[in-house]
């Protein structure tokens, strides 16, 4: 603002002369501005001092690392948390879920009996994680990957930042649930705002979809709300924010729920479940922009590569992946090399076999499900990423780009032999630090020490509980 008014200083400097009439006609028109030319630096003054009171677009203020300054409007203006309300430990029975699907990073949920009715809880609240641990373990396939690539240096600083989620995690706690199943949600807000929970994908009556002000009144920070319904489909859906959601959504409140028939049908051997979001971080600030449209950083399950953990499965096994999408703009493509997969399932539940369609890319728009499945028929590290290359990448930024480190949207599949030449046995725990089966390291790397049969992956995290839990960490 001080610039603009300097600049049009010189330019009436002009109309210190004798004034002619275009000069006349020019210093009327610009009589009228004078009040804003002279209020320019008081108004500069007052929006440099609001953006360092309350932030901007979601960052904290400058001078205010717990983003809890007053807005200059008498209203305090938490960009994170609100100090006045704590913040809790998980509810006991998260990571203690009974499950079949594999999460990897997140917890999975338990719930309590009440009669018929199976009783989860959630909390609503500030949560720190680190979307990217550092660099890879040593003598990890990632670790290996990289070398042989010749990265660049300085691409692998751990990113810690700060996020709305459930449960102390970020997506939430996995549920899940047997069609037909009668389930209560208990909901805790600790955010500084109001919240509600959207069933994203399942039908239920009005009262409980939970839209904050339309069909509830909203969760007021230290308030709960008691959701409750009968779960009569089938499928991979999700639960989110409805409430102030580009914000709230974008900052992370999400998690997948997912329903199995009561018939048992659909086992699969190995069954993964990946949330897909996107973030932007300006440098240096942990709070996540959530105005921005052109994200920097993505994640798998809230992790970027190359803290992504490494899927682990037999040749000739059938596995399922359930890939949804809470990114606040993209969808993501997502591609595995190595299989054709069928896609056989949307958030709308199981497609018929004789509509499935083949591929091995699915797209993923924001607020879609998508399942497909398969089987690997060769052994090896098989690599799962999305195929916007922008999105394999992290912390983007306009300087001359080298040999660029995997990172992003990027997994990785640790591929077994069959066991004895038979398909279909377990590789152990689902996930792993790639230490691999026994595979050929990239060039000129020694190979890692080989797992047996039937036994995890050396130095692999164990879940919270067999096939299930915080497998990979936070």
């Amino acid at each position: 603002m001080q610039g603009i008014a300097s600049r049009l200083r010189n330019w009436l400097r002009p109309l210190t002369t004798p004034v002619r009439a275009a000069s006349r006609r020019r210093f009327l028109a610009l009589s009228a501005l004078a009040p804003l030319f002279a209020a320019a630096p008081a108004l500069a003054r007052k929006a440099e001092n609001a953006m360092d009171m309350a932030g901007h677009g979601g960052h904290m203020g400058h001078g205010d690392p717990m983003g809890t300054a007053a807005s200059g409007h008498g209203i305090p203006a938490y960009a994170w948390r609100d100090p006045s309300i704590a913040v809790t430990p998980p509810p006991p029975l998260t990571g203690k879920g009974q499950g079949v699907v594999l999460t990897p990073h997140l917890p999975s949920l338990g719930y309590e009996a009440d009669g018929d009715v199976k009783v989860f809880r959630l909390t609503a609240q500030p949560v720190e994680r680190l979307l990217l641990d550092g660099p890879p373990p040593p003598g990890s396939i990632w670790a290996r990957w990289h070398a042989a690539m010749g990265g660049m240096h300085g691409m692998d600083i751990p990113k810690k930042v700060r996020l709305w989620g459930y449960n102390g995690s970020v997506p939430g706690p996995a549920i899940e649930v047997t069609q037909g199943d009668r389930v209560r949600i208990i909901v805790k807000n600790e955010l500084p705002e109001p919240t509600s929970v959207h069933w994203h994908g399942l039908e239920v009556p009005n009262d409980q979809d939970g839209v904050g002000g339309l069909t509830q009144p909203a969760i007021a920070p230290g308030q709960t709300f008691t959701y409750e319904f009968t779960v009569h489909q089938v499928g991979t859906f999700m639960y989110h924010s409805s409430f102030n959601e580009k914000k709230q959504v974008g900052m992370g409140l999400g998690g997948f729920f997912i329903s199995h028939p009561a018939d048992g049908s659909r086992r699969v051997d190995r069954d993964f479940a990946i949330l897909l979001q996107e973030w932007f971080f300006l440098p240096g600030n942990p709070a996540v922009d959530v105005t921005s449209t052109d994200p920097n950083w993505f994640t798998f399950n809230g992790k970027s590569a190359p803290s992504t953990a490494v899927l682990t499965a037999r040749v000739g096994q059938a596995v399922r992946l359930r890939l949804a999408n809470l990114s606040n703009m993209h969808a993501h493509p997502i591609h595995l090399h190595g299989v054709t997969w069928r896609v056989t399932g949307t958030e709308g539940g199981p497609i018929p076999e004789s509509a499935q369609w083949p591929g091995n890319t699915v797209n993923v728009a924001p607020g879609t499900a998508r399942d497909v499945e398969f089987r690997f028929t060769h052994p090896g590290y098989w690599h799962m990423h999305c195929h916007k290359l922008h999105h394999v990448v992290n912390a983007h930024a306009n300087v001359p780009m080298g040999i660029m480190p995997m990172g992003g949207m990027t997994m990785l599949f640790d591929v077994a032999p069959a066991a004895d030449g038979k398909a279909g046995e377990d590789p152990g725990q689902g996930v792993g630090q790639g230490h691999g089966h026994g595979h050929t390291p990239p060039a000129g790397e020694a190979a890692p020490p080989a797992a047996g049969p039937g036994q995890p992956a050396p130095n692999a995290p164990p879940p919270a509980h067999q096939g299930h839990g915080n497998m990979g960490g936070q």
